[in-house]
């Protein structure tokens, strides 16, 4: 009796294991065929006009609750994510995003997003400073736009597994907050810009450039610490002084706002011993 028992319990699990088999193949059958049909922007949830941030913005979102690590009881969590991840190794890059709009998955690398990094990673090391307010991040999409937009550009070029860039992001994030509204603090992930790094002769990291319209980029070699990198940036600032009065206060502040630059107006009279030219009302106005 105790043997037929034995017997009958280890045809169930025979059975059970063997159900349990079927059922994965067909789940992975179904999954790979639908992977397959689906669009890369429906993958990340993103339009065809999206941005290179509004895509890395919704992939790392995408990677933090789909990642295998986060999802050790789903058998199908690998397979998923080498999909959602492959559409963004494609998405991200400027070439295989124009083959990919003319020709779909038929003109790309089989192998494009074939691995992935861990959980850690894409939450601590995915973009560094993709979230700050202050520090714009630049994608190979509008960095030529930027740099000769007309105003200055302090760029930091780093790359999410470097030591020393992790090290330099809170003296960079108070340095932006200094310079707020004084010049433009950019920065550029050469982990997925890796062309755009090496057009511009990027071999070290992190790698920190000053950019003028016209000019040649200017690179900071000094210690990099917050009152090194005020002095480095001021040396390229210039300024202007107009002088205000009632006939051209309106104009001029007009013309301030519209330049998009930062205005610094003092306000004085000839009365109580300042000599303020001849206007009774007037002002200096100081733009870099």
């Amino acid at each position: 009796m105790i043997l037929q028992s034995v017997y009958f319990w280890l045809n169930r699990k025979h059975l059970r294991d063997s159900i349990k088999s079927i059922y994965y193949r067909l789940y992975y059958t179904f999954f790979f065929f639908w992977a397959e049909g689906q669009d890369y922007y429906e993958l990340l949830g993103v339009s065809r006009e999206a941005t290179t941030k509004e895509i890395r913005r919704a992939f790392k979102q995408l990677a933090l609750t789909m990642h295998p690590d986060k999802n050790p009881g789903d058998p199908s969590a690998h397979e998923k994510f080498l999909q959602v991840n492959r559409a963004y190794e494609v998405l991200k890059d400027e070439d295989l995003r124009k083959k990919y709009d003319k020709y779909g998955e038929k003109g790309l690398d089989e192998q494009q997003g074939g691995r992935y990094e861990s959980w850690n990673y894409y939450r601590y090391d995915f973009g560094i400073y993709d979230d700050d307010l202050e520090i714009i991040t630049l994608d190979s999409g509008d960095f030529e736009a930027a740099v000769n937009s007309g105003e200055i550009w302090f760029i930091n070029f780093y790359f999410p597994r470097c030591s020393h860039c992790h090290q330099l992001a809170p003296t960079w994030r108070d340095f932006a907050k200094e310079m707020d509204g004084v010049i433009r603090i950019g920065a550029v992930n050469c982990g997925d810009n890796n062309h755009l790094c090496r057009r511009k002769g990027i071999n070290s990291y992190p790698s920190l450039y000053i950019y003028r319209s016209g000019q040649v980029p200017e690179k900071f070699n000094g210690e990099r610490n917050r009152d090194n990198l005020v002095r480095f940036s001021m040396q390229f600032i210039t300024t202007t002084i107009t002088q205000l009065w009632q006939g051209n206060v309106f104009s001029e502040i007009e013309s301030a706002f519209s330049s998009g630059l930062s205005w610094l107006i003092t306000f004085c009279s000839d009365s109580g011993g300042n000599t303020c030219a001849q206007s009774a009302f007037f002002c200096m106005l100081t733009h870099t």
